[in-house]
């Protein structure tokens, strides 16, 4: 399965959902807001948000500041 993450095409043996992705590119969930196929997801959706062939998603890091 492709799907293009932050305008990279990845490639994955099988499908997952958001937080399998998040998971398995070792980032903090609670450092990163996800935009799926145009559509912004709150942390609480990515476990019901099962990903598909030629999905697009865009992974934003919070920076804190001051």
């Amino acid at each position: 399965m492709k799907i293009l993450i932050n305008g990279e095409t990845r490639q994955f043996e099988e499908s997952k959902t958001i937080t399998c992705l998040v998971a398995d590119l070792g980032l903090e969930p609670k450092m990163i807001l996800i935009e799926h196929n145009g559509t912004a997801l709150h942390r609480s959706e990515w476990s019901a948000c099962l990903l598909s062939e030629g999905d697009r998603i865009e992974i934003l890091q919070v920076a804190a500041g001051g």
